[in-house]
């Protein structure tokens, strides 16, 4: 159950966003006192890694027949968006989940779902490693970056009962070089 696992990792990254992001927006009168004229002021949005061209995720060895631009239902969250790709062999045994959020790494080692690994570097951009902080561990690998607007993070999940058919840590860092050139800066 590959997605079961993603929604764990991301509700578990996501209650700390939840908990320590600040509200987008505030409500704005528009000249009547009733309910139906309340609107909401728009605030900033994360990067959408839906828009990452489909050349590029496909040249880093992704599926883009496979794109799933709200996988787990990460969307609800206020201040998240995700889109999410197998890896391109017919059976692939990994799936890639591309995050972004408004808010920082800092914010996100808070968390306890995460231990943090080894600092990387992609193109003039540090990284950090990720990994799940339970039985999950062996099973996946993250990399996360700052942006001058946010957070981006790759999470790569084994799939169901796939075997592992290579290391996972190995596989999140060369997507997230390959990809790091369409990320914000």
């Amino acid at each position: 159950m590959g997605g079961s696992r993603l929604a764990a990792v991301c509700a578990s990254a996501l209650v700390l966003a939840g908990c320590t992001g600040a509200t987008q927006g505030s409500p704005v009168a528009s000249g009547s006192s009733s309910p139906e004229s309340t609107t909401v002021a728009a605030g900033p949005e994360p990067f959408d890694p839906c828009t990452i061209p489909k050349s590029a995720v496909t040249a880093s060895g992704l599926d883009v027949s496979t794109e799933r631009p709200d996988f787990a239902g990460i969307t609800t969250y206020p201040g998240w968006k995700g889109c999410t790709w197998d890896g391109v062999a017919q059976k692939s045994w990994y799936y890639v989940a591309v995050l972004s959020s408004l808010e920082s790494i800092d914010e996100l080692l808070l968390s306890p779902s995460f231990v943090r690994g080894v600092d990387l570097k992609l193109s003039e951009r540090t990284a950090t490693q990720l990994r799940h902080a339970d039985e999950m561990q062996f099973l996946g690998c993250a990399v996360a970056l700052n942006t001058d607007d946010g957070l981006i993070v790759l999470d790569l999940q084994k799939k169901g009962s796939r075997d592992l058919e290579g290391e996972p840590c190995t596989e999140v860092n060369r997507h997230a070089a390959d990809l790091e050139p369409f990320f914000p800066t």
